[in-house]
């Protein structure tokens, strides 16, 4: 058995655009200075409690800031994600890696809640095996427990499975846990900021993969 783990935001989907307008929907209720897009692209990847700390232009109590962290919350989930799109090629990468007979699963560092929404919009039509967001039973990346956890529940051993992700966790998660890792290079980071946290293997585009993983 094999399996193929997949990241989320920047990975298989472009939310990007959502999650700019959500943290900036959020700073404007609080009556904080919004941020560009950019800066969201810089600080995205490590779940959403970092992601809104990064946001906050001051240190606050844990009170407020989870009151502000709840907010963020109410407003993504709320949203719809109406800008969030599959990567172009993507579809066409799940479905052949499903006919080669691998298993097919989310490893998301958003929480398990907003993972299963854009899950259920934009992905359920590829029948996934395991859709995972941060919980109580998934920490975040890099931490290895997640792919691990996941692993354990579709009962494929780590030698025998990929973790494909943008970001520098996503890197650090496949080492930790011993699976293959393959940067996405057509998400939030660039080649230079992954290879010096070890990645080794670059996909320019989501049809590459296909010709890593035979």
């Amino acid at each position: 058995m094999k399996a193929v783990i997949f990241d989320l935001d920047g990975t298989l989907l472009d939310t990007l655009d959502d999650l700019t307008d959500s943290i900036n929907e959020m700073l404007k209720y609080f009556n904080y200075r919004t941020i560009t897009r950019e800066r969201v692209r810089e600080i995205i990847g490590s779940g959403a409690k970092k992601l809104i700390a990064d946001t906050l232009p001051e240190k606050l109590s844990d009170e407020e800031f989870e009151k502000r962290l709840a907010v963020y919350s109410r407003i993504y989930n709320g949203s719809g994600s109406p800008k969030t799109k599959l990567f172009d090629g993507m579809d066409k990468v799940l479905v052949g890696l499903k006919k080669r007979g691998y298993k097919i699963a989310v490893l998301s560092n958003k929480p398990q809640p907003s993972t299963d929404k854009v899950y259920e919009k934009y992905l359920k039509e590829f029948d996934f095996d395991f859709v995972g967001g941060q919980s109580e039973k998934i920490k975040c990346k890099p931490d290895p427990a997640g792919a691990l956890y996941v692993l354990n529940e579709l009962g494929v051993k780590p030698e025998d499975a990929y973790l494909i992700g943008d970001g520098e966790t996503d890197v650090m998660a496949a080492l930790n846990a011993g699976v293959k890792g393959i940067c996405a290079l057509w998400g939030n980071r660039t080649k230079e900021q992954l290879s010096a946290v070890g990645g080794t293997v670059f996909c320019d585009y989501p049809e590459q993969i296909l010709d890593i993983i035979h």
